[in-house]
Formats: structure tokens, sequence, C-alpha cells
């Protein structure tokens, strides 16, 4: 299986938002999915226009599996800002969602 075939099989497959099935409403990580699969595609623009905090998310991710195998002096700390920052994004994208539906 190619790269390209594994990000239409993705991007076939994406699951369906439990939140947004019960309530109508979507939920902070609405577009996560459709963001992951258009990074995939090299589209910067539309992963950051399906959810903003899917980037610093990623990074956050990855920095931290590296502290663990590193052990870097100010990891934790570092973590923890790319955490608040990432869920900043995500309540901030969130709202302007919620925003534009009223």
């Amino acid at each position: 299986m190619s790269y390209g075939e594994l990000v239409d099989l993705l991007e076939a497959n994406l699951l369906p938002c439990g939140v947004r099935q019960l309530t109508g409403l979507p939920c902070p990580g609405c577009g996560m999915q459709t963001a992951f699969v258009a990074l995939m595609r090299g589209d910067l623009l539309g992963s950051l226009a399906a959810n903003p905090a899917l980037i610093p998310l990623l990074f956050t991710l990855i920095f931290a599996a590296v502290h663990l195998k590193m052990g870097f002096r100010p990891g934790p700390r570092i973590i923890l800002a790319l955490f608040i920052i990432s869920v900043s994004l995500m309540i901030v994208n969130y709202v302007g969602r919620l925003a534009h539906l009223w």
C-alpha cells in the first residue's frame, strides 16, 4: 500500500463525532481527523482551517516522547506550556465554531 493509498483510506474512514451526533453541536476536537489527513497530504492551510490545535498537539506529543527517551531537564515545563497552548487553541477554535452557529 502506497502512502497516497493510506491517506485515501484514512480519509474514507473518518470516525464520526459522538458529541455532534448526540447534540448537533461540534466538540472541541471536531476537525482533528480532517486536519490530520490534510497535514498528511501536505495541505498546511487546510489542516489549520480544519482544527488549528492539531499541529501544536502533535508537536507536544513528539516532544513528550523525545523527553521520555532523552530526559531533558526543563522537559516537564516545556510539555506543560505546549499542552496549555494546544488546549487554548482548541478552546478558541471551539468558541469560534459555536459563534458561527448563532
